[in-house]
């Protein structure tokens, strides 16, 4: 092994010394002689690119002809023959008609005694006719307290039955009706803090508080009729008309009466948009009064003519109403009756209007409003001045607003006082004064506004001006008058839910502001504060099916011990629950 170490050494260091002689060699020698290299190869020949003509050859012709054709299209017609098949005449079929119910009743029951009936009955779908009959009735029999603390009877009823019908002709209908009502109330209204001191009256011995047989009470009856045939065409170019006449008489406990006789002609035509006509009222009322010893008979004779202009954007009335009154006193009236209205966009409604009408407030008449007023020789009050300013906004299709402001003048208006020639001081007589009026109108309605939700609000509001003696001219204000008995705001509130197709429940609300009555303690005048009127009433029901349900009222569940008119109480809390069930 050690041999072959001197070997590999040895190697090295002679291949290092020839290395070292190269290198010097070359130090030595820095120029490079000229050689020639040949290199041996196959012989490879390069062609160049060849240069083209770019344009083709072109020969010049002397000789040009251009082609010329000539032809003509001679069409004949073949004759064919096309029968088609026939086919059977298409059938439009209407959608079948819902079965309608014929009729209802409803009974029903609550606190104070008092019981409820309600009948409607009505012919089934016709073609040509239709008749029904209505009947109602409420009562009760229950008794309240006074200011003393003494229960007195408070009862009423009130009770009409109704027939009616109708005939249709191609061109025309035909209708009428008979009834009768009966409303009986009993004079309960007094207050024994003001009269107590009566000489006439022994309260501690009067049976007045605990009996109703000893209660003066009053009746009003109506009995009548009416008949009209109007006409049903459509078409522009034809006359519209309506003729009706009825009778009523009107009788009372007390043994007033009254003959009315009521005849009404209406014809009008309609050419493009526009449309003009006559409406003419004949009224004749014989009052008797049971303290005069003769018949008051009053006649209106009441002319309407009119012309309308309506389109797309505009609502235009212009017109007269007439009145000639034939009495105690013969007058003629003039009202004015003009109406525009400008639609914009459908959505908003603004309008304004000018009138007046004539009003006969008998005994007949004002026993609607008051029932427990006397009898007394009719007056005619005259609206001289109505004039309306408002608009009318369909915010979205649930939701209607209508907004008003209007001013009124208004000749011998009437407003109920205590009589003082009672005992009692427990019956009204009527007090007419010359107003000047102005006052506002809000009415709200959503209808589905959530679903099964409907809500209706509506407010007034009155301010009077001045409050005069009548029949002067420039009547001044009467010292301490006031708008006896009518509140300046009332707001009434209605809203309804559908919660299921079974159960339905509501809330009806009214306010009254405060208001004034006319009292006398010792012969002494002064005007009496009557209270604000809160009244809140819920409702509900429930169907078993769709023919039978029931019901259930709760009337002023806040037990407010509020008055209806000076001195007559209204009942507190009542309830009542019944069925419904139709036919």
């Amino acid at each position: 092994m050690r041999k072959l170490s001197y070997m590999k050494y040895l190697t090295l260091l002679i291949a290092f010394a020839v290395a070292a002689g190269s290198l010097m060699a070359q130090e030595d020698n820095n120029t490079l002689e000229e050689q020639t290299v040949v290199i041996y190869n196959e012989y490879s020949p390069v062609l160049k690119d060849a240069s083209r003509i770019q344009s083709l050859p072109v020969i010049a012709d002397t000789i040009k002809v251009e082609p010329k054709f000539e032809y003509s299209v001679m069409p004949t017609m073949y004759r064919t023959t096309f029968t088609p098949s026939k086919i059977p005449a298409a059938t439009v079929k209407g959608e079948a008609l819902k079965p309608l119910n014929t009729g209802f009743v409803k009974l029903g029951y609550g606190n104070y005694i008092s019981p409820f009936a309600e009948l409607y009955i009505n012919s089934k779908r016709q073609k040509n006719y239709s008749v029904g009959i209505m009947a109602h009735h409420h009562s009760s029999f229950g008794k309240i307290k006074n200011y003393l603390n003494q229960k007195i009877y408070s009862g009423y009823d009130d009770s009409n039955i109704e027939a009616f019908g109708k005939k249709i002709f191609a061109k025309s209908v035909l209708s009428g009706k008979v009834y009768f009502s009966s409303n009986g109330i009993c004079y309960y209204g007094y207050d024994p803090k003001v009269y107590g001191n009566t000489d006439t009256i022994n309260w501690d011995t009067f049976d007045y508080v605990n009996t109703r047989d000893e209660v003066e009470k009053q009746r009003f009856n109506r009995v009548g009729a009416n008949m009209a045939i109007e006409s049903q065409q459509t078409g522009r170019k034809h006359w519209n008309y309506k003729f009706g006449a009825g009778y009523q008489y009107f009788f009372t406990k007390t043994k007033e009466w009254q003959h009315k006789v009521d005849v009404v002609a209406n014809i009008g035509r309609s050419v493009k948009n526009a449309s003009y006509g006559l409406d003419i009222d004949y009224l004749f009322n014989a009052n008797k009064i049971s303290w005069f010893t003769y018949t008051n008979n009053d006649m209106f004779i009441n002319p309407e003519p009119y012309f309308r202009f309506e389109n797309e954007k505009w609502n235009l009335k212009a017109g007269a109403n007439l009145v000639y009154s034939v009495g105690s006193t013969n007058k003629f009236y003039i009202y004015p009756d003009v109406y525009a209205q400008l639609n914009i966009s459908n959505t908003l409604l603004p309008y304004i209007s000018y009138g007046g009408h004539l009003e006969n407030t008998n005994l007949e008449y004002l026993s609607t409003i008051n029932p427990f007023v006397i009898s007394f020789p009719s007056v005619n009050t005259s609206y001289q001045h109505e004039a309306n300013l408002g608009i009318k906004a369909i915010i979205s299709k649930k939701i209607y607003l209508h907004l008003n402001a209007n001013y009124s003048h208004i000749d011998k208006m009437g407003f109920f006082v205590n009589d003082t020639l009672e005992p009692l001081h427990n019956k009204f007589r009527m007090e007419y004064m010359d107003v000047d009026r102005i006052g506002a109108y809000a009415e709200l309605s959503m209808r589905e506004l959530a679903p099964g939700l409907d809500i209706m609000l509506k407010a007034h509001y009155y301010y009077y001006i001045k409050l005069g003696a009548p029949n002067i001219l420039n009547s001044p204000k009467i010292a301490d008058a006031r708008p006896w008995q009518m509140p300046d705001l009332d707001v009434s509130l209605r809203a309804s839910y559908r919660l299921t197709n079974k159960i339905s429940f509501g809330l009806e609300g009214y306010f009254l502001n405060r208001c004034y009555a006319k009292e006398y303690v010792e012969g002494v005048m002064f005007a009496k504060k009557m209270k604000a009127v809160v009244d809140v009433n819920l409702f509900g029901e429930y169907k078993f099916d769709d023919n039978f349900s029931a019901f259930l009222y709760l009337n002023n569940i806040a037990c407010q011990r509020y008055y209806i008119w000076n001195n007559y109480r209204a009942q507190g809390f009542n309830a009542m629950i019944g069925l419904t069930y139709m036919f």
